[in-house]
């Protein structure tokens, strides 16, 4: 029995909980992740970097795929220049299908982003991408991301067991 909540609120109309019951299933999600890669090192010198795959299987019939995400993860960062570090001017994390596709900017990462002191050993992060990537990710595909142009005001910092994803939603 569903019950409203609140003084004097009474119990669910069939009506009301099925239109609940639509909304929480338009919610589906899927999340695919690509194999760990022990370490991502962000140059001081520009370069695309090639990261992990991820691979989507086939997907349930009749879903239809409504938005499509991009994240990422790693469990520490290194700095290893001996001078405070971080992110070199405004830098993509990007998608393609492998049968050809086109990379789509997924994640942006912002200037200065991932500060990181000299020296320093700090936790890692997840990030999700806010850009829909849905035009590019369209069912069952191996998917290569890259981060393109990555470049770091110090030597080197150093991503440790990076891993990429693909969060699906359907109806």
């Amino acid at each position: 029995m569903s019950l409203r909540q609140g003084p004097g609120a009474g119990p669910l109309t069939d009506r009301e909980f099925a239109a609940i019951v639509t909304s929480v299933a338009q919610a589906n999600k899927l999340t695919f992740a690509g194999a760990v890669q022990a370490t991502v090192v962000l140059p001081a010198v520009a370069a695309s970097l090639a990261l992990p795959s991820v691979v989507v299987p086939a997907l349930p019939a009749g879903i239809t795929i409504n938005r499509v995400i991009a994240a990422v993860a790693w469990r520490k960062q290194v700095d290893s220049s001996a001078a405070s570090n971080a992110i070199n001017g405004t830098q993509q994390i990007q998608v393609r299908a492998d049968t050809p596709g086109t990379f789509l900017d997924a994640i942006t990462m912002s200037d200065n982003s991932l500060e990181t002191a000299a020296s320093a050993t700090e936790g890692g992060l997840m990030l999700l991408g806010d850009s829909d990537i849905s035009a590019e990710v369209v069912g069952a595909d191996t998917y290569e991301f890259q981060w393109q142009n990555a470049l770091v005001d110090g030597a080197a910092l150093t991503l440790h067991d990076f891993q990429t994803y693909l969060i699906i939603e359907f109806t």
